[in-house]
């Protein structure tokens, strides 16, 4: 299911695949400078890459953490998903994790994975 926040029915280009990508990156960067207290769960910002979703998330350090352990993965509010960028690969009650599988969204992903570790 696409989200209709700000894709349009038009053809869908590796211009505005990069433009989610780098969305995405920047609320994966926020999220990661969140911190927890101990047993509460974290409230991130959905990291489906749309303009104007300011949806919170709420995961524990463990979920939050299992995502984090994939470079291409995101955690997303149900129903924000990209079908042209992302492909499902988790769903929970409150939130689906997706993968980035198109080329500049894919690649834009491993380069900016917070956790990734130098060569």
């Amino acid at each position: 299911m696409t989200a209709a926040f700000d894709i349009g029915r038009e053809a869908f280009d590796s211009a505005r695949q990069r433009r989610i990508a780098l969305n995405q990156a920047t609320l994966r960067r926020l999220n990661e400078a969140m911190r927890a207290d101990a047993g509460r769960p974290l409230a991130l910002r959905c990291e489906c890459g749309q303009l104007g979703c300011n949806r919170l998330i709420a995961l524990s350090v463990q979920e939050y953490d299992a995502v984090r352990a994939h470079a291409r993965r995101f955690a997303i509010v149900p129903g924000h998903e990209v079908d042209e960028v992302d492909s499902t690969v988790e769903r929970h009650k409150d939130h689906l994790v997706v993968e980035a599988r198109a080329p500049a969204a894919a690649a834009l992903a491993e380069q900016t994975h917070p956790r990734s570790r130098p060569g």
